[in-house]
């Protein structure tokens, strides 16, 4: 029955057809119109693609070829951003889609990079103030804690020989969330690198008349190996002229750490040397009979420390591990001119040698000069003590090997005085004259300071007595 129904259906559409006036001119042009349309629709299908169109806060910037491949792209960019860090970027940007059809010639997808360009990201960091003012941001709280907590224990950490008791930061810290573009995060690796560098100010100084690199030092209170090092190349002899620029660069910890606890340490308990005049010598010979060595001892205080600097220090316990042997030397009798006399001389000889070397203030400094004409530190000294009939090594190092060393609340005329300037150990020496005074060339020449200037008080390492 249905097959019947099919043939007489079928029957029917043929006999409709063959009634169709063919060549009447509106069927003509009936047809010819839709065979344009059907195919304009399907040339247009096949010089076009199907895109998404991306508008960021209500601008169209570019297409993709689909809205998953738009999102994805701009999910990328934001894990992207935050991948070095450990996070997701976010982003507030109004993000749309809207599909259409491209022509095929006009199809030029959108590149990460330009995306990259207009799309406005951030990050939701913890930002690390000290005394209010924010040094830091870092990508979590926890990496805050993280990275205070080491800070902490470079400086104070327990151990066999030293029990922490309590550890603090001088200043006032606090963290806050903020929302930042990602190049403003640093790792807490970048982060605890910065903090033990510290805190790097950079200026210009422009030289002076008469400036030299001690000079130079001085005025910005730094070691001249530190003004030296701001300026790869340079060297204590380069040459400075007036007009001149060199950089400076003072560093300045972000924070303090305030620990105290009770440290154990081993000291050395230097040996004594004895002499013995030993008629069979000659002058100036010595002959060691006996060897002599050092001791130990083991001391226990309890301190203060501010990073790494000691600030108080009260012993609490001292033991003697091992006691000191003295050295026994045999000396010849007689004493040449020019041996350096360690007794104390009279009054009257340390006064003539200070009045002497005040007669030669004004006299300009030189590198390497030992004479009127010009005195560096040392050799202003060697020259005003071989004038009193003392006979001293040529450099402020070899001058500090000579003598016996004197505490600095022992201090007399005509003592020698060290300081550590353009280079570790005793760089620098001048005469002590009394009454905290003491007098040397530096760069504007033979001139008086007081030990209790800054400059010369935080780089005071010692003085020894040869006159």
């Amino acid at each position: 029955m249905k097959r019947l129904k099919v043939n007489m259906l079928g029957h029917d559409i043929i006999q409709w057809i063959q009634k169709i006036p063919w060549k009447s001119p509106k069927v003509i042009g009936s047809s010819l119109v839709i065979l344009l349309m059907l195919g304009g629709g399907a040339y247009y299908y096949q010089s076009t693609t199907s895109v998404a169109y991306i508008i960021i806060n209500g601008e169209t910037i570019g297409i993709a070829p689909n809205v998953d491949s738009a999102q994805n792209l701009i999910d990328k960019i934001l894990a992207d951003k935050g991948a070095a860090l450990g996070v997701t970027a976010k982003t507030d940007d109004k993000i749309e889609y809207s599909t259409g059809r491209l022509s095929n010639g006009d199809l030029k997808l959108l590149s990460e990079e330009n995306l990259n360009e207009k799309l406005a990201v951030y990050i939701e960091g913890n930002e690390l103030t000290v005394a209010n003012n924010p040094i830091f941001v870092l990508p979590s709280q926890e990496e805050s804690n993280k990275l205070l907590k080491s800070y902490q224990e470079i400086f104070a950490q327990s151990d066999e020989t030293n029990q922490v008791t309590s550890v603090s930061f001088q200043e006032e810290i606090g963290t806050n969330t903020v929302s930042v573009s990602p190049e403003r995060v640093i790792t807490y690796e970048q982060a605890l690198e910065k903090l033990k560098r510290g805190n790097v100010q950079k200026s210009n100084y422009t030289i002076q008349p008469n400036d030299s690199w001690w000079l130079i030092a001085r005025k910005n209170d730094l070691k001249i190996s530190e003004v030296l090092a701001a300026n790869p190349g340079a060297t204590p002899y380069s040459v400075l002229k007036p007009g001149q620029t060199i950089n400076i660069e003072k560093v300045s910890p972000y924070l303090t750490v305030v620990s105290k606890g009770t440290r154990t340490d081993k000291e050395i308990i230097p040996f004594e040397e004895v002499e013995k005049i030993d008629t069979n010598l000659a002058s100036g010979q010595t002959k060691i009979i006996k060897a002599g060595s050092d001791g130990e001892k083991e001391i226990k205080y309890i301190y203060e420390q501010k990073n790494d600097k000691v600030i108080t220090k009260t012993i609490v316990d001292e033991k003697v591990i091992k006691d000191s042997v003295p050295q026994v030397v045999a000396k010849g009798p007689k004493r040449e001119p020019v041996v350096v006399a360690y007794s104390r001389g009279s009054d009257s000889s340390s006064s003539a040698l200070i009045s002497r070397a005040m007669s030669l203030q004004g006299v300009p400094y030189l590198w390497g000069g030992t004479t009127r004409a010009g005195f560096d530190c040392s050799g202003f000294v060697q020259y005003v003590f071989k004038a009193s009939g003392v006979s001293l090594p040529r450099t402020s190092f070899e001058q500090y090997k000579v003598g016996t060393p004197v505490s600095r609340d022992q201090l007399k005329p005509g003592d020698l005085v060290f300081f550590t300037t353009y280079k570790p150990g005793a760089s620098d020496v001048r005469i002590y004259m009394g009454g905290g005074r003491t007098i040397g060339s530096a760069s504007e020449g033979v001139g008086i300071h007081s030990l209790s200037e800054s400059y010369w008080s935080k780089r005071y390492i010692g003085a020894r007595r040869v006159f």
